[in-house]
């Protein structure tokens, strides 16, 4: 194989063009054929010393052949690698390969052919992951994808795209260009739509993805609605939660992108706010994106709206549940009106009355333990009280790492009022006890500390401590509230 220059020239002006074509010459008998395999383009990004290599590495690739003398060159393989999957896609050249099987499916009775093959000569090209994108093809078909792209007028070509989008988003989470990348690299996800995976662009990845942002709350509803028919069930309980996510940029452009209270406890990033409503199954029923410094208290009202729409006035009123987050009574005002409710007390009531003086004991869906008994309230509201063993273990560990931390703290400040160039003045000293019990806030609560102070020196000379326990709130104990119906 060689690559010929051919020249053209404009007829109507003296400029001249240069391109190149991939000529594979043959024999048959005594005379010399030549053919066209393919159109390479002007390939700017090689200079012309380089075309000899770049055809006899397209060549070892088409053929299966190693060269003993390598050319060690990414750009050289990059195109080579480019050109060979055209070539083989429109069946330009036939290999040796292809043409004995083509010989022995002509025949008859084939004929068993045995070779010794070096297993360490084997060279692997264009290897590509499939069981993900096969995993995630076969859940298209199951939610009715196509039916829901094609009911948006959306094109054949934008259709694989988005669904090639959505599978780097479930498989390898990143941006359009990161994404670009992985599709033409490690992925098979274009070749399971039958798409040439060097026209993915992410001009095409941005377009696509802002028509499935467009249509978000029609793609969820007609989604939603596949898998309530898929599992016969129409759920009742609604579960909403808010929660964020950080950019590492630096979002300056993006109104959504605020500063806030993070989740993942990155405060320094811009955040972008996530409202979801799933049911008891957990599949999802809708959701909404936010400023990152929303709370949860303002996302509530446009969600119960959007639930409203979701059910018939008629039929019995869903059931909601949410966590502390939202639960205060301006809120619980808004839903007793319209939806039953579940919802974790915000605090815990300082005088109440049992209804039961026996807990009931119950199991959750991992063969846990719970302890559950109803309370009454001086507003005569009544309230769940609930003891959760696995809920205990959890907070006695985190409040014995606290604690562990803080008394070290203090311990290391208290060895100090005794060395050279260590903190011991009144004033600093106050200042750094301040700071650690801003710091470990969830247990310097229960601590009284005191000192022992030398006014005339302006120094401390010593500190102590002690844990007042009588006040602690029980680990794992807590209240729900529910409305009237379920009582």
């Amino acid at each position: 194989m060689y690559i010929r220059q051919v020249t053209k020239k404009n007829k109507n002006s003296s400029k001249t063009y240069h391109y190149y074509r991939l000529i594979h010459a043959y024999r048959i008998g005594d005379k010399t054929r030549q053919i066209v395999l393919l159109n390479l383009g002007t390939l700017d990004e090689l200079p012309v010393p380089k075309h000899k290599y770049l055809a006899d590495r397209i060549e070892e690739i088409l053929t299966g052949t190693v060269s003993l003398f390598a050319i060690d060159d990414e750009v050289v393989e990059q195109l080579a690698h480019k050109f060979a999957r055209k070539i083989i896609k429109n069946g330009t050249f036939s290999s040796p390969r292809s043409k004995s099987k083509k010989g022995v499916e002509s025949t008859q009775v084939a004929v068993k052919q045995y070779v010794e093959v070096d297993l360490e000569s084997a060279e692997e090209i264009e290897s590509r992951d499939l069981g993900g994108e096969w995993l995630v093809k076969q859940t298209f078909e199951r939610l009715e994808i196509d039916d829901i792209m094609t009911s948006l007028g959306m094109s054949g070509k934008d259709m694989v795209m988005a669904k090639a989008l959505i599978t780097a988003k479930m498989i390898h989470p990143g941006s359009e260009l990161e994404t670009e990348r992985w599709l033409r690299e490690n992925s098979a996800t274009m070749e399971l739509y039958d798409e040439d995976v060097d026209k993915v662009t992410r001009y095409q990845l941005y377009k696509v993805a802002e028509i499935l942002y467009t249509n978000k709350a029609v793609i969820e509803s007609k989604i939603y609605n596949v898998c309530k028919n898929m599992f016969s069930q129409r759920s009742k309980v609604i579960i909403f939660d808010l929660t964020n996510i950080h950019f590492e940029g630096m979002m300056g452009s993006s109104k959504r992108a605020q500063f806030g209270r993070s989740k993942q406890k990155r405060n320094d990033c811009r955040l972008i706010s996530l409202a979801l409503a799933i049911d008891s199954l957990g599949f999802v029923r809708g959701s909404e994106f936010w400023d990152g410094n929303v709370s949860e208290v303002e996302t509530l009202q446009s969600m119960l709206q959007y639930i409203e729409r979701q059910f018939n006035k008629d039929e019995e009123k869903p059931l909601l549940v949410f966590d502390a987050g939202i639960t205060t009574d301006d809120n619980l005002k808004l839903v007793k009106d319209k939806f039953d409710y579940i919802c974790v007390s915000r605090t815990t009531p300082d005088e109440y009355k049992v209804l039961t003086e026996e807990f009931t004991q119950l199991q959750d869906n991992k063969g846990n333990k719970i302890q559950v008994r109803k309370i009454v309230l001086a507003n005569d509201e009544i309230m769940l009280q609930i003891a959760s063993d696995q809920k205990k273990i959890k907070e006695e560990s985190i409040d014995t790492k606290i604690t562990k931390r803080f008394e070290e703290k203090l311990s290391y400040l208290k060895e100090g009022l005794t060395l050279p160039r260590r903190v011991k003045t009144i004033i600093k000293v106050h200042e750094h006890v301040g700071r650690l019990k801003d710091q470990f806030a969830k247990v310097a609560q229960h601590y009284e500390i005191t000192y022992v102070q030398d006014d005339q020196k302006g120094v401390i000379t010593d500190i102590k401590w002690e844990r007042n326990k009588e006040n602690e709130k029980p680990k794992g104990e807590y209240f729900l509230r529910f409305s009237k119906k379920h009582q």
